[in-house]
């Protein structure tokens, strides 16, 4: 793979930084579960709020062709997209969620070096660069579709590498500062449910 010289801001197509492919198709006789060769696979919903689903909370399938399904796997860094649903959403790939399979909606943008996945996720992502993928979603309404071939021909400028690296450094501390908060709400929600419960409907009158 030949690695791209970005010393300044340019423009690129983003085919020039990235690969860009979508996910591996599921069909009904993939789904018939064969012992050994189920896999966990990454759909819509696993996208949340720019993180990725961990492996354990994906739900798994059985491939007929086993090879097949593992070159769809994702690696530490992928940029995934939604290729098809009602929501545009985005996730970055973490080690929790790398060896996953991405299904066929979801597109796979993984970055050629010495691009950094996290910078360009930042970049798509972000309310400047949505609305140029937004205009590229066709069909209806209530199920719109995105074309690997149309996203990879979108200009995109990157910084330099070291501004990247910053960049992603920051993506990386904010999401793990987001879903602390988050797991720590729930927690504390959880909590006060049991609490409310057991005052309620319990007889331990010390809770």
């Amino acid at each position: 793979m030949d690695k791209i010289e970005i010393d300044h801001l340019s423009p690129f197509r983003l085919s020039d930084v990235a690969e860009v492919f979508a996910g591996v198709g599921v069909s009904r006789e993939e789904t018939i579960e064969r012992p050994g060769d189920k896999l966990p696979v990454i759909g819509v919903r696993d996208l949340q709020d720019g993180a990725v689903s961990p492996v354990e909370r994906l739900d798994t399938v059985g491939f007929h062709d086993h090879n097949r399904a593992v070159s769809y796997a994702v690696r530490e860094d992928d940029v995934l997209v939604t290729g098809r649903g009602t929501l545009l959403k985005f996730g970055l790939v973490g080690s929790e969620t790398a060896g996953a399979v991405a299904s066929g909606n979801v597109i796979v943008i993984r970055p050629k070096p010495p691009t950094v996945g996290g910078a360009l996720f930042a970049i798509l992502s972000s309310d400047v660069f949505r609305p140029k993928i937004e205009v590229l979603r066709r069909g209806a309404t209530t199920l719109l579709s995105l074309s690997p071939k149309d996203l990879a021909k979108i200009e995109i400028d990157l910084p330099p590498v070291d501004e990247q690296q910053r960049i992603a450094a920051l993506v990386t501390d904010t999401q793990t500062a987001y879903r602390t908060a988050i797991d720590a709400a729930e927690i504390r929600r959880a909590l006060a449910r049991r609490l409310i419960d057991a005052r309620l409907f319990g007889t331990n009158k010390q809770l």
